[in-house]
């Protein structure tokens, strides 16, 4: 494996080097991740390894089989729902509380979210989409100035790794269409009212098939 170790803690080091690769499906889905083996190819230790697949198995990413071995699993349809749902209902309650004086500072960081998306997405890279939806969708949340509705959020980004590679997996998402998707949302929240900004982040997250916009006639 030519990936750097370039953090200071190898099991975030680890983390990072096999998530990149997963999300760029550089490992595939179903492909078996043996401790010894990565161990000897990062030059780490097997306990290292546990503990980077510990967090990847929080994120959706991996399903560890006591005993026996680690395999990239994909997130459910079913899990997709509720992950996006989860989100949907967070950001709009607490975008329902940002003043629009607040809503309007955030035109300049949300468009270098999206550049962020095109550079990505252009590079096809996975995990630098999303890392720029990340970016994107914590202005809302850190606009609101809510402390535990920004912890409570994080805890649900966490998963959107494992959401976007396995809608992209089940549903062939051109990766160029994600920025339009996120523009709906900035262009409501910067200059609509709290109703358009509600049905922004509903369509956005409730009213598409995991990446898919809806039809015109949804909801």
């Amino acid at each position: 494996m030519s990936d750097m170790l370039e953090h200071s803690s190898l099991p975030e080091s680890v983390h990072r080097v096999l998530r990149r690769r997963i999300l760029n499906n550089e490992i595939p889905s179903g492909a078996r991740l043996i401790e010894a083996s990565l161990a000897s190819d990062l030059g780490v230790s097997r306990a290292t390894i546990r503990e980077a697949m510990r967090r990847l198995a929080g994120e959706g990413l991996v399903k560890i089989t006591p005993r026996r071995h680690s395999e990239v699993t994909r997130m459910s349809a079913e899990d997709a729902d509720d992950v996006c749902f989860a989100r949907y209902v967070l950001e709009a309650g607490v975008a329902r509380t940002i003043p629009v004086r607040v809503r309007r500072t955030l035109a300049e960081p949300m468009a270098a979210a999206l550049d962020e998306m095109d550079a990505a997405a252009r590079a096809h890279d996975v995990e630098a989409i999303v890392a720029a939806d990340g970016h994107f969708h914590r202005l809302i949340v850190q606009a609101s100035g809510r402390r535990r509705a920004c912890e409570l959020w994080a805890g649900l980004d966490g998963q959107m790794g494992a959401l976007m590679r396995s809608s992209i997996d089940r549903q062939h998402i051109n990766l160029a269409e994600v920025r339009g998707r996120h523009e709906v949302v900035r262009d409501a929240l910067v200059g609509g009212t709290a109703r358009e900004v509600d049905r922004a982040l509903f369509d956005h997250y409730v009213n598409t098939d995991h990446g898919r916009p809806a039809a015109p006639d949804a909801g």
